[in-house]
């Protein structure tokens, strides 16, 4: 067996999902019915600002609230750098201004639906060149917003001047994405007629992809993640491209025709991929099987590198329950729920007590960071998280310790400052009832 770099306190089969479920008295109690989470999902909606329901958005936005919507991301004031190490000029920022086509916004301006036909991201502006804060960083691209799911309802607001980029509303995110992953539809009927199946596979693991297609690439080794939801076929053929279907989950795929607008083709998924048909269970042993299977996925700011960052790791594990999170973890700390507050001025030791009264699976948060708590380990609570790194005392200072992945830490480590994770958490929350 090779020689593995470990976190301090953190052990090797701390790394295993069963290591903490044992542990849970109630671990395979149903938490929550999913027409509890669905209920659940409508106070989301209710309380939190920047969760929408897609169904009953406005028709119609005027030239103020659009010119609003983009306007709230601001061009930087600070030296930035391109990825080259380039400053970026200011003839740059002029250029996706122009793009914005702030010109073409209407003073009434239709909303039209979409679907998203593969992952996507979003970005501050319309533009897919990254920029930086520090001169040599490449990891942290300031006009990253998020990505987006594949097979996601989407509604498209306004469109870029080069027609290359759709300003588009997401349920808890909106931003510039790329025109050619959106496929547009006739109306909302077309979009939740089709995502709204009860007939559906729910991607449980990191990824997974359709089957190679010869004949058609639009549906050809598609990447999902977890948390995404695909429609199954209702008429099954017994072949698609030439393969048969025995073995595979048909899968009825949203897909772009050459003017862009929405058409549904079939694609396979095999039945060994780690999928589960509907929504999981939700459990305290399911969160964390889901959680645990994402260790060692590397971390990406805005999703970016294929990753996760540290809020999105919590949608999406609680996304494979039927949950809809907001998207950030200010935001999230806002969710409805049983919440356990930390105070400032709270002692150490009364900050590891709380945890008593706290389940494994519950949602973690302190100012600019997510956690999942997974239980207590000789009276001390643990937790993981797709994090950038912490501090190792070094003398008189703390060096900061690179991580970037999802992985399972004693909250007694210190983050960058030297203030443990413990210390500086705010709020806990178990999203139940």
């Amino acid at each position: 067996m090779g020689v593995f770099y470990i976190i301090p306190d953190t052990r090797l089969e701390m790394l295993e999902a069963d290591y903490w479920i044992e542990k849970i008295s109630d671990a395979d109690c149903l938490i929550m019915t999913q027409d509890d989470i669905m209920k659940f999902n409508r106070e989301i909606v209710e309380k939190c600002d920047s969760v929408y329901d897609l169904r009953s958005y406005r028709d119609s936005l005027t030239y103020d609230e659009l010119l609003s919507m983009i306007k709230e991301y601001k061009l930087p004031e600070k030296e930035m750098y391109f990825k080259n190490g380039e400053e970026v000029k200011r003839d740059f920022y002029h250029h996706i201004t122009d793009n914005l086509n702030i010109t073409e916004i209407k003073e009434v301006n239709p909303v039209r639906y979409g679907i998203t036909i593969r992952k996507t991201y979003l970005r501050s502006f319309p533009t897919d060149i990254a920029v930086y804060s520090r001169k040599g960083d490449i990891e942290f691209d300031r006009f990253q917003e998020t990505s987006c799911q594949a097979i996601e309802p989407v509604l498209v607001l306004h469109e870029s001047k080069d027609g290359r980029w759709y300003f588009i509303q997401m349920y808890n995110y909106r931003g510039w994405a790329k025109a050619a992953d959106i496929a547009i539809a006739k109306d909302k009927e077309e979009v939740f007629g089709y995502v709204d199946t009860d007939d559906f596979i729910v991607v449980t693991g990191n990824h997974v992809k359709t089957q190679y297609n010869p004949y058609d690439r639009d549906v050809s080794e598609i990447q999902f993640d977890m948390g995404t939801k695909i429609p199954l076929e209702k008429d099954i053929p017994n072949f698609v491209a030439n393969q048969s279907t025995y073995g595979n989950y048909v899968v009825k795929l949203p897909s772009r025709d050459d003017n862009g607008n929405l058409v549904f083709k079939d694609g396979l998924i095999s039945i060994k991929e780690d999928v589960h048909w509907g929504y999981v269970p939700y459990t305290r042993a399911n969160v964390l099987n889901q959680a645990f299977k994402l260790i060692g996925d590397r971390y990406g700011w805005g999703d970016s590198f294929d990753g996760r960052d540290c809020s999105s790791f919590i949608m999406y594990v609680y996304k494979t329950f039927g949950f809809k999170l907001p998207r950030n973890a200010d935001e999230q700390e806002r969710c409805p729920g049983r919440v356990h507050r930390f105070f400032d001025g709270m002692s150490l030791i009364g900050r590891i007590e709380a945890f008593k009264g706290i389940k494994p699976g519950a949602a973690l948060y302190m100012p600019g960071h997510a956690m999942m708590y997974v239980g207590m380990d000789d009276e001390v609570p643990y937790i993981v998280h797709d994090f950038a790194g912490y501090g190792a005392k070094n003398g008189e200072e703390y060096e900061f310790i690179p991580v970037n992945e999802v992985m399972v830490t004693s909250s007694l480590l210190p983050t960058s400052n030297g203030i443990p994770f413990i210390e500086r958490i705010t709020s806990a929350i178990q999203f139940e009832k």
